[in-house]
């Protein structure tokens, strides 16, 4: 991920309302268990077997207190892991992470605490790297179900990955959000969508500028809020981006039509297009 994106990132989740609304939505289902106060502030840096320091390896990680009625509270370690990209390490990355973290924990003398961490992927494409190291063995050996079946499986540890897909959410996944990361959420899921994104544009009166700043990184757009125009001036920034996912349809519908064997002249007939546009779309 560019350094720069993701440093946009990090500082959008780190605040506390939308790091919980994630952990109320994800580990939670939507129920608003978690809230601001619950949170602490974790130092991210990591320390390997050697001592070599690693600065910020963690994207986020914080101290949550979940509190429950009439029972002791739980407290946990979250981590947040931030992917434009599907990364087929992803898995052995996290165990690292959670590995160091623990030890970090032993070497401090603190308290031992559960730690889970979460990878949020913000590609279009669904995820399919691993999502666990049963996930590798199966990758690398076709045999591998034999194992499982065997008396070895006990002695072969697994360990999983959590992993949150804004493109593949549902309307009922985006409502279990409270927080303006929803907007982001919904944003990239209908960013393909010339509807969708009209939908956002009129369920959506106020917007702050770094949830704009965060959407124009994430897809690539050119989205502009001004808070005394409002919604308005948002519109202009939509209307571009609607006229480049149009151009961006027909041009993937003339290299289909020309793979399925029509010539340049059929489709811009067709299409009602100028021939010379079909030729540079082909062309490149």
């Amino acid at each position: 991920m560019a350094k720069k994106v993701d440093n946009i990132i990090k500082d959008y989740l780190s605040k506390n309302d939308r790091f919980k609304d994630i952990l109320n939505y994800y580990l939670f289902k939507g129920r608003q268990v978690v809230k601001e106060s619950d949170l602490k502030e974790l130092d991210t840096t990591l320390v390997n077997t050697e001592g070599d320091i690693f600065e910020n390896f963690r994207d986020l990680f914080k101290e949550v207190c979940i509190v429950k009625e009439n029972r002791k509270n739980t407290f946990l370690l979250i981590g947040i892991e931030n992917q434009t990209r599907m990364d087929y390490e992803m898995v052995s990355r996290v165990f690292l992470y959670d590995a160091l973290s623990l030890r970090k924990v032993f070497k401090n003398n603190d308290k031992v605490k559960p730690i889970i961490t979460i990878v949020i992927y913000y590609g279009e494409k669904k995820w399919n790297c691993p999502k666990s190291l049963y996930d590798y063995y199966s990758d690398m050996d076709e045999d591998i179900d034999e194992y499982m079946d065997d008396e070895l499986s006990e002695f072969m540890p697994n360990y999983f990955i959590n992993v949150i897909e804004p493109y593949q959410m549902t309307d009922d996944d985006i409502n279990k959000f409270k927080s303006d990361f929803r907007i982001v959420c919904d944003f990239i899921r209908k960013s393909k969508n010339i509807e969708g994104i009209e939908s956002i544009r009129k369920n959506n009166d106020k917007i702050e500028d770094e949830t704009i700043d965060l959407i124009n990184y994430i897809t690539n757009s050119n989205l502009v809020y001004d808070k005394e125009r409002g919604i308005d001036s948002m519109c202009k920034g939509l209307d571009e981006f609607e006229k480049r996912a149009k151009n961006e349809k027909l041009n993937e519908n003339i290299k289909t039509m020309h793979s399925n064997g029509a010539t340049d002249e059929m489709i811009a007939k067709l299409l009602s297009l100028d021939i010379n546009y079909v030729k540079e779309v082909l062309s490149k």
